[in-house]
């Protein structure tokens, strides 16, 4: 009866190793999938998205929109899935420049970004 007893005892502790062992490895590819994902979406649009206001094709105290979907494909380029727009020059202008964007940091592949710039020249 003891040596079953300490063959319990032991498999019970094995069992917790294991149990801990799995919750640091999960834990782990868990902050890793998010890491990945990390990039700071409108950071790297200021940067790049950048307008000087005389060139915009639009007439004063006119409001244009351009609503974009778009993904960055594994090269770390944009890669435009759809756009609404308002005014077609002011699309034309600003996929020109998101077309241009390469991204280095982590990013996730799959992911979706959907924005909507509005252009107002006052």
């Amino acid at each position: 009866l003891f040596f079953a007893h300490e063959i319990i005892r032991k498999n019970k502790k094995n069992m917790k190793t294991i149990a801990i062992t799995v919750a640091i490895l999960a834990s782990r590819f868990v902050n890793e999938s998010s890491a990945r994902g990390t990039i700071n979406m409108n950071k790297e649009l200021k940067k790049v998205v950048k307008f000087d206001k005389n060139k915009w094709p639009i007439k004063k105290n006119e409001t244009a929109f351009v609503k974009v979907s778009f993904k960055i494909n594994e090269a770390g380029k944009i890669e435009i899935l759809e756009m609404n727009y308002s005014h077609e020059k002011m699309k034309s202008q600003l996929t020109k420049k998101l077309l241009k964007m390469e991204i280095k940091q982590h990013y996730n592949c799959d992911k979706i970004y959907n924005y909507n710039f509005t252009f107002k020249k006052i």
